[in-house]
């Protein structure tokens, strides 16, 4: 019956009648309001965190992207809201959404975008705490740190060397 009136519609009456669908049924009426063009509406009755999260992504509402961000607790979900939040110039919150997301290349991105020395330096960190050697060599690069860019070359050089020394010694030593 809900579907018939907003179909008519009828929309009042739809909304008087929504209280009697039982709470279990929300998120398909939430699709069934999507597919019609009514994303609002279905954000408002959806109960799945990660619907609601794709609605309010689509809508472009990143504060309440946000708070079911927090609730969710994905990595993806992060960086889909940080991309969403650079879109829309909302720089502080793109940079809290990729670092819960531990992406390493989207906040690189994002500070030589807006030039900020600072973040590229605790970025270069993180990066090589990580193991992200590629990241951490830019980060060193564009901050003019040649010495520091030559020692981590250095240091993964003796890394690959000493793991292949030490399978030509294993492969040299087996029957």
């Amino acid at each position: 019956e809900y579907k018939t009136l907003v179909l008519r519609g009828d929309f009042d009456r739809a909304n008087d009648i929504l209280p009697s669908i039982p709470k279990e049924q929300y998120d398909s009426v939430a699709h069934f309001l999507e597919s019609r063009g009514m994303l609002e509406e279905a954000l408002d009755i959806a109960t799945d965190s990660n619907y609601r999260f794709d609605l309010a992504v689509q809508l472009g509402r990143v504060d309440d992207a946000k708070a079911i961000a927090l609730e969710v607790q994905s990595e993806s979900k992060w960086k889909q809201l940080g991309e969403l939040a650079i879109s829309t110039g909302k720089l502080e919150m793109a940079e809290e959404c990729l670092l819960h997301a531990l992406d390493l290349s989207g906040l690189l991105l994002l500070y030589s975008s807006i030039g900020d020395a600072e973040g590229i330096t605790k970025l270069a960190s993180m990066a090589k705490e990580q193991g992200k050697n590629n990241v951490a060599f830019l980060c060193l690069f564009m901050l003019g740190k040649l010495e520091e860019c030559l020692q981590l070359l250095i240091e993964r050089q003796s890394h690959s060397r000493s793991s292949i020394d030490g399978e030509i010694l294993s492969s040299e030593q087996s029957p």
